[in-house]
């Protein structure tokens, strides 16, 4: 597993301001998705990225190709070898869960916001139920 990160002091208001900054953003592959909001609220929580070295890309299909060449055969692969993972019931403000969100594509990611977590959709972000999180990972 990759680099343990630790929360920094004010970690909350980085994070509302971090999901703030996300309102009204449109999907768009590489530059704004759903791993990179995810990736956005870990830096701004903990003032590191937890998944550092990935290639660019700026579509599905080249996303999944750059997943072949690190070696992972999917998010979830790629994710489990940098985060722990935690029983979706025992995730917390902060923590990144996959599951379907209305709007978005299946199996996208998001962040906990409380008992819902936002995950970025084709609009902008939505809001979606903990507890339908297919998994979920800790963020320090």
């Amino acid at each position: 597993m990759g680099t343990v990160i630790t929360r920094r002091e004010g970690w909350e208001l980085r994070l509302a301001a971090e999901i703030r900054d996300w309102e009204g953003r449109a999907f768009v592959w590489g530059a704004a998705d759903c791993l990179g909001f995810c990736r956005a609220t870990a830096r701004a929580m903990t003032g590191s990225d937890p998944i550092p070295d990935l290639p660019d890309y700026a579509s599905e299909m080249q996303a999944a190709k750059g997943l072949v060449r690190l070696g992972f055969g999917s998010i979830a692969d790629l994710i489990d070898a940098h985060l722990p993972r935690v029983p979706v019931a025992l995730a917390r403000r902060g923590d990144w869960v996959m599951g379907d969100a209305a709007g978005a594509l299946p199996g996208a990611m998001g962040v906990v916001t409380g008992r819902h977590a936002v995950h970025l959709a084709e609009r902008g972000p939505v809001r979606r139920p903990v507890l339908d999180a297919e998994a979920a990972w800790r963020i320090g």
